[in-house]
């Protein structure tokens, strides 16, 4: 645990993994490097920390998260395991499909 923060009671802790799990779950084009750093301070842990639990190296870990390597398909899923995610490819909305949408929902 980060020390940096007072130790979540479990409630609050599983609060915030529900909360994560719904802000996630609302954006599913969220590149994967914003995908993992998001999890791991929302577990408030450390690089060091969060990379034993995933079983990957803290540099790794690290170049993921700052975006200077691309993780393999088989890190990736190391990553995102802690949340119970997996991969998996989303189709790009276009841009008119974006604008039309939005204009729909403004006038509901």
């Amino acid at each position: 645990m980060d020390k940096r923060f007072k130790p979540l009671t479990p409630g609050e802790a599983l609060e915030a993994r529900r909360t994560l799990a719904d802000e996630l779950a609302a954006d599913p084009s969220l590149p994967i490097p914003a995908v993992i750093r998001k999890i791991r301070t929302a577990l408030r842990l450390t690089i060091a920390e969060y990379a034993k639990l995933c079983g990957v190296s803290a540099r790794t870990l690290q170049d993921v998260e700052r975006e200077e390597s691309s993780p393999t398909l088989a890190t990736a899923e190391k990553l995102l395991r802690p949340m119970g995610m997996v991969v998996s490819a989303v189709p790009k909305r276009r841009q008119a499909e974006r604008s039309f949408r939005d204009t729909e929902e403004k006038k509901a």
